[in-house]
């Protein structure tokens, strides 16, 4: 990461400052230390000059001691006065809230790992002053989208950033405003995904990503994928092929290429090897999206109480409300294995039901009435307190759609002529343009697959969320231009899920 920035020995560095936001009991700033010095020492500097160079911050008063000690044993390895090291540690080090004390400088360099602290953990009175300091810090972020505003209003002209972190501000709703700050105004010249990489001395589930941002005009972005063999070694032959500047690199540990232009400020980015994330930016530019050629991506239904709307065991209520409900679990095999549940639709047609009408149907809902009437949707409509949140389609899902479970290692869509009723944990596609069998066979293709693994948020377990946003982001060409073997092919591929006859279709449809 040092080295990312140019944070190099060849470099006067102490005629910079370089700070580290969170700098924990001093990991990185021991490595800051000895290039610190050689540069000094190459550039005829004494260590009494060295008091601005660095600035790094920590929250808890035990490892600002550690850090402390750290930085002083390395000042003493290198010759450094026992009062000297004692006086720039204890400069260096500040016991400080980063997102709260934020210095008055200029810097040339911002490295680090930033806290991962979801708001749910997060002190109250604290998380508020952040959102009120940093704007980027929207809906539900995690404590580390402030690190990054507040870690890149520091830089001066041509300044950069580096840190290690999670990779998810890329893809979800709260990391928007991070992005388009970023696009408008930065430049985002580096992202390395290392998400299988030992770069941990613990081992985590955060998919962390290496990000370099430059205070500068954007040009193209140099993108890289890690292996589990990824070391040392082989991030010195990552790093020398970055200062190359050539086009594609293809190394035994890790894939890496070179992406002209910039992501788009307004919508989630891509990761990924870049031989996928190319792939995506060559159909991006060249074909509509999934809901721009006729097709429907929508979400089940969302009811508010599944407690109460949601039964494996049928109660004695009219059965015109019982509605034959899937989810994920009902989803197997590439065929809806029904579980038994129901919906218990309170909606008549597309009116909420009138329950003086319908014993059964109110007895039932009187029973859970205070459970129902709790509920937010319950005390904003005091005087329909049974309704769910969502109202059914006109159709009331009676017509041909596929389903997909929300949460899955792929996408894996599964027909329904039947009328099942998607629960909120499943997506339904619809359309009136497309086969949906052809369809089908296209969203089991890698290209279609594509979209949804560089675009999604990734899970603990590995899974990935196939939610309606990621879909929408595949392209595909309009029915009418597909011709009719390739329509076959992917229809064979999906009645027989064969994902390799789905993938080989799919990329002649899509090729030039």
């Amino acid at each position: 990461m040092l080295d990312l920035v140019g944070y190099t020995a060849g470099v006067d560095l102490a005629a910079g400052t370089i700070v580290e936001p969170g700098c924990g009991d001093g990991a990185i700033l021991s490595r800051i230390v000895p290039r610190l010095l050689l540069s000094a020492e190459r550039h005829g500097r004494t260590a009494s000059e060295l008091v601005g160079a660095v600035r790094a911050y920590e929250i808890d008063p035990v490892s600002v001691e550690s850090a402390r000690a750290a930085v002083q044993t390395g000042l003493k390895e290198w010759g450094v006065d026992a009062g000297t090291a004692a006086h720039l540690a204890a400069t260096w080090v500040v016991e400080a809230d980063f997102l709260l004390q934020t210095p008055d400088l200029d810097v040339s360099w911002v490295v680090g790992n930033p806290p991962y602290i979801r708001v749910e953990e997060s002190d109250p009175e604290a998380y508020s002053e952040y959102r009120d300091r940093w704007a980027t810090m929207a809906g539900r972020a995690d404590v580390y989208i402030g690190f990054f505003e507040a870690g890149l209003s520091l830089l001066s002209g041509g300044g950069r950033l580096c840190f290690i972190c999670a990779d998810r501000w890329m893809h979800n709703q709260y990391g928007a405003n991070l992005r388009r700050h970023i696009i408008e105004n930065f430049a985002l010249t580096t992202l390395i995904e290392v998400h299988e990489a030992p770069v941990f001395d613990v081992s985590v589930s955060a998919y962390p990503a290496i990000t370099v941002i430059v205070k500068s005009e954007h040009s193209r972005t140099a993108l890289a994928t890690a292996t589990a063999a990824f070391d040392a070694k082989a991030a010195g032959r990552l790093t020398e092929w970055l200062a190359e500047g050539t086009p594609f690199l293809e190394d035994e540990t890790f894939s890496a290429s070179v992406l002209d232009g910039q992501f788009r400020a307004d919508a989630s980015w891509p990761s990924g090897p870049p031989q996928r994330l190319k792939l995506i930016a060559d159909l991006e530019a060249r074909l509509p999206s999934l809901t721009e050629v006729g097709i429907r991506v929508g979400v089940g239904m969302a009811t508010g109480s599944d407690k109460v709307y949601i039964v494996s065991e049928a109660p004695p209520v009219e059965a015109r409300f019982l509605k034959p409900a899937v989810g994920p679990a009902d989803l197997r095999g590439g065929a809806i294995q029904w579980l038994g549940r129901h919906i218990i639709s309170p909606w008549d047609g597309s009116e909420l039901a009138d329950l003086t009408a319908f014993p059964g149907l109110a007895a039932y809902l009187a029973a859970h009435s205070e459970a129902l009437k709790s509920r937010y949707v319950g005390k904003r409509n005091p005087s329909s307190w049974w309704r769910t949140i969502d109202r059914p389609p006109a159709d009331e899902y009676t017509g041909e759609k596929l389903l997909v479970a929300d949460i899955n290692d792929r996408i894996e869509p599964v027909l329904d002529v039947s009328g099942y009723w998607p629960l909120h944990s499943a997506y339904f596609i619809t359309s009136e343009e497309w086969d949906l069998k052809v369809l089908g066979g296209y969203l089991l293709s890698d290209v279609a697959g594509a979209f949804v693994t560089a675009y999604s948020v990734k899970m603990a377990n590995g899974h990935l969320r196939v939610s309606a946003q990621y879909l929408k982001r595949i392209r595909l060409p309009r029915f009418a231009d597909v011709d009719e073997s390739l329509r076959t092919e992917l229809r064979r591929a999906f009645s027989t899920r064969d994902r390799d006859l789905a993938s080989r279709a799919a990329r002649m449809l899509v090729r030039h």
